[in-house]
């Protein structure tokens, strides 16, 4: 639970700092979030740290061009490794233990779905978004306990908040 509580406050902190300052391309690099959920069994996510702006997000949303533009960079930009050694269950779908591609995607409505590439195609899972107190320039991934499930992929960027939960195969 220590761990719990130190990806809690390193989250806040973190939050607090990007609030202090504006997203710079320069300053992307690739970060590590992990989550052990047994003794020797530890999900990770490696992924690319993309700069965001509230700007940037307004006008995917009401420009298909700019959407589009968007969904191809997220889709290239993130470079995402996500492993996890135990089969797990996301919204009825299981994943052998393996390692992932994920990123985002907005959809034609507005809407941010999270993605996986399993089997050679992109699929799109929903996304429980809200919005956070905080903004955060630059994309930031976390893991951490779920009750409703095993664990819960958080994601931020700009002042969204979003969870997808997985759940440990049956």
């Amino acid at each position: 639970m220590n761990g719990v509580r130190w990806l809690v406050a390193a989250v806040a902190l973190c939050a607090v700092q990007f609030q202090k300052r504006q997203a710079d391309v320069t300053r992307e690099t690739f970060a590590r979030a992990s989550l052990e959920l047994a003794t020797g069994q530890e999900v990770s996510l490696r992924y690319r740290t993309i700069s965001w702006s509230s700007e940037g997000t307004r006008r995917m949303r009401t420009d298909p061009e700019v959407r589009g533009q968007m969904n191809r960079r997220l889709e290239l930009g993130m470079q995402t490794e996500f492993k996890t050694p135990v089969a797990l269950s996301l919204n009825g779908r299981r994943l052998e233990p393996d390692a992932y591609r994920i990123g985002l995607f907005m959809n034609d409505a507005g809407a941010y779905e999270f993605t996986m590439l399993l089997d050679h195609d992109t699929v799109r899972f929903p996304i429980d978004l809200s919005e956070s107190r905080h903004s955060f320039p630059y994309l930031t991934f976390s893991l951490a306990p779920a009750e409703e499930g095993l664990f819960a992929l958080v994601i931020q960027w700009g002042s969204e908040y979003g969870r997808v939960v997985f759940a440990r195969a049956g």
